[in-house]
């Protein structure tokens, strides 16, 4: 088929393109270009140049493919099924289309090839590269994949953004109370008219003794006789 086409100019330029773009050495920047791209844009926000020029990528890596390899038709099948599962994985709960999708897009990519052997090379190092380009932008960047706020709940509930638990006594700390009954070393102290269940720095504390609240840990509260001057402190 090349060799009529090659008798005419434009035709044998088109055949000189294809084979470039079919070529390892180019093959393998386009699918690198693709994945590492399309990693990066999914850890953004909004579709940028990067995640234009991933889609680029692997539209000219299967165009140059499929005009020379002719068994290209369980590739493309291949692809159209993991684009579905991928597109799906979207809008339906769970990792499993998704992680089925991505590994038929790598069955098709390499067999779309005249050299799956080679290419199963490539894709298996294209793999490191994004785990390593995750780990860079998860572990030094501290971005996070904007799609994992379908599924998982990323609002802080902790004391810092507003939210206190039904057993929280972090209040009383620094609180002045007096023992209600001896402390051997747990028992109860009444600070504010409330009793509370706390326990003796110590092993033993008196009844009727001043003591100050110096740890609070859910409902685990500690307290400490103290001296009548501190009291005012």
């Amino acid at each position: 088929m090349y060799n009529k086409m090659e008798e005419f100019n434009v035709n044998g330029f088109l055949i000189n393109i294809i084979n470039f773009i079919s070529s390892p050495v180019v093959s393998t920047i386009l699918l690198l270009t693709f994945f590492l791209g399309l990693t990066y844009q999914l850890f953004s926000h909004k579709i940028n140049f990067v995640g234009v020029l991933s889609i680029f990528s692997i539209f000219t890596f299967y165009l140059g493919h499929i005009l020379v390899n002719e068994s290209s038709v369980f590739a493309l099948l291949l692809l159209l099924v993991a684009s579905a599962l991928i597109v799906l994985e979207f809008f339906i709960f769970g990792l499993v289309l998704g992680v089925i999708g991505t590994i038929l897009l790598f069955i098709s990519i390499i067999f779309i090839t005249n050299d799956p052997m080679l290419y199963s090379v490539i894709v298996f190092l294209i793999i490191i590269l994004v785990a390593i380009e995750v780990g860079v932008l998860v572990k030094m960047k501290k971005k996070r994949v904007p799609l994992w706020k379908r599924f998982v709940l990323t609002d802080a509930t902790d004391s810092e953004s507003g939210y206190t638990s039904f057993d929280d006594r972090s209040y009383l700390l620094g609180k002045v109370g007096v023992t209600a009954v001896p402390l051997r070393p747990s028992g109860t102290v009444i600070i504010d008219d409330n009793r509370i269940d706390a326990v003796a720095e110590g092993t033993f504390i008196e009844r009727d003794v001043k003591v100050k609240v110096i740890f609070v840990e859910g409902t685990r509260i500690v307290v400490r006789p103290i001296k009548n001057e501190e009291v005012d402190n």
